[in-house]
């Protein structure tokens, strides 16, 4: 007994030990660890493919092939663009919907319509002013020679005022309007858009349209009906001077028959006119200028077709409202020779 309790309590070392030999801590970690089974770990993707697999889906079906008849037309769409005529022309009628909405809502910038005013109506009446006195001078003598062969001089001031009224003053004046003002306006915004003053607005926290489109608009709608007005005296005055002065029709003649032949329409269709043609001037030189892309180039070519299509929209516009204000057969010459 005494033999065995010695054995147990003799002291031993980790290195004779056979057991803590094997089982020591550090050895037994490291069987550990390297022991240990690693486990799959899932990895996920973003693509379609993958996530597809990941879920045990199928992947989708591939499209059906088109058949040629359908396949053509697609393929001549996807290489085709609009004319740039055409993608301006729906600009201009978008920005002519936009300003008609900001005016009705009252969104106008006050001050930058007194400067366009300013610049539309006194700085443009010097020109058309003397451009509507030689117009109306020229008439005087192609009508003068022939009514006073025939005997109807006393006709001459009728004929002349009602052609100055309701075709050659809102004519002349809009041709002239769209030679000065149509072509600064379609540069100016052409410049602006080129050299992204237009974005430069936008992050200001002001709207291109509202600042820059809306008072040119209203300038020209308000202005041209005051320069026509005067256009029409200037034309009819020079007139009658050179009646007087040239084929001896007295200028109390000229004005008496011109009183009898004009009727108020007259002259209201003639103010008529003048808006319908002010709008189609800025809103066409607008859109031609806010739609310029190209540097120097695109500007020059911007302002050259703004006039070009404003002309054309003015003498449409003049055919389309004479047809809609002169309808049937009319009897002021025959109130003018009574």
């Amino acid at each position: 007994m005494s033999s065995a309790a010695a054995l147990l309590l003799r002291p031993t070392s980790a290195t004779t030990h056979p057991l803590l030999h094997q089982s020591s801590p550090k050895s037994f970690f490291l069987r550990l660890h390297s022991s240990r089974r690693r486990l799959p770990v899932p990895r996920l993707s973003l693509t379609p493919t993958a996530a597809g697999n990941s879920n045990n889906s199928p992947p989708p079906p591939p499209p059906p092939p088109l058949s040629p008849a359908t396949e053509a037309p697609l393929f001549l769409l996807a290489n085709w663009s609009p004319p740039r005529a055409i993608w301006r022309g729906l600009s201009a009628l978008l920005l002519a919907g936009q300003v008609f909405h900001r005016v009705l809502t009252g969104r106008v910038h006050r001050r930058n319509l007194l400067a366009q005013l300013r610049r539309v109506g006194p700085g443009s009446a010097g020109v058309a002013l003397l451009t509507a006195a030689f117009v109306g001078m020229a008439f005087t003598i192609q009508f003068v020679r022939e009514f006073t062969r025939l005997g109807l001089h006393r006709s001459v001031g009728g004929v002349l005022a009602l052609a100055l009224a309701r075709e050659l003053s809102p004519v002349v004046t809009a041709v002239v309007a769209a030679g000065r003002v149509g072509s600064a306006f379609a540069a100016e915004l052409g410049t602006m858009q080129v050299s992204e003053q237009t974005d430069t607005l936008r992050v200001l926290g002001a709207n291109p349209i509202d600042y820059l489109v809306v008072p040119r608009v209203l300038a020209c709608v308000l202005a041209l009906p005051v320069l026509t007005l005067i256009s029409f005296a200037l034309g009819l005055a020079s007139s009658a001077f050179l009646a007087d002065s040239v084929f001896g029709v007295s200028v109390s003649i000229i004005l008496e028959s011109a009183r009898k032949a004009l009727r108020p329409w007259d002259l209201i269709s003639s103010l008529l006119k003048s808006q319908v043609f002010g709008a189609i001037i800025a809103v066409v030189s607008c859109a031609w200028g806010v739609t310029t892309h190209g540097g120097a180039k695109g500007v020059g070519e911007s302002t050259t077709s703004a006039v070009v299509v404003s002309l054309v929209g003015i003498f449409v516009a003049d055919f389309a409202l004479s047809c809609l204000f002169f309808q049937g057969a009319g009897d002021s010459l025959k109130h003018a020779m009574g």
